[in-house]
């Protein structure tokens, strides 16, 4: 007899598990350079700095095959609504999301990786993360939302 037990990659994405392990996975350097190729991420004095999201989002399609979707409007509703639907969320929110007991001195201008959501939780990936629990971290989403811009992009996967 067969039970079945729901199980989770560590892939992201069960269809990603043959692309990962047997494919090149780019380095972040060719990452860059690729985003920078699109306009999508910047340096240069007197342009906006950093992720663009919509030059990011045709990036991501064209050259990795993922279809990204820019959201203007990312309230927690949507957050859960884009998890629920299994993909990933890029979100905006302000870098002292690492210390969130204390209060945001505004929103946005960092990018974190929503990964789930249980039980009004939601779990993301900051690659600012000072100690292990800041990395991948899990706050309730009213505190999450404390820090966010309510702006993103949702990740098919």
């Amino acid at each position: 007899m067969r039970h079945s037990v729901p199980w989770i990659t560590q892939y992201a994405s069960a269809s990603l598990i043959e692309a990962i392990t047997y494919g090149a996975a780019p380095t972040l350097y060719e990452l860059a350079a690729g985003a920078m190729e699109y306009g999508a991420y910047t340096d240069e004095p007197g342009r906006p700095r950093g992720l663009i999201y919509r030059p990011f989002a045709e990036y991501a399609r064209d050259k990795h095959g993922v279809r990204a979707e820019v959201i203007t409007d990312l309230d927690p509703g949507r957050v859960i609504s884009e998890l629920r639907a299994e993909r990933l969320v890029i979100a905006s929110v302000h870098p002292e999301i690492r210390r969130p007991g204390n209060d945001p001195p505004g929103t946005g201008g960092h990018l974190v990786l929503v990964t789930g959501h249980a039980d009004g939780l939601v779990t993301f990936h900051n690659p600012s993360g000072h100690v292990p629990e800041a990395v991948v971290a899990t706050l309730p989403l009213p505190v999450f939302d404390r820090f966010a811009a309510r702006r993103g992009i949702a990740l098919y996967l």
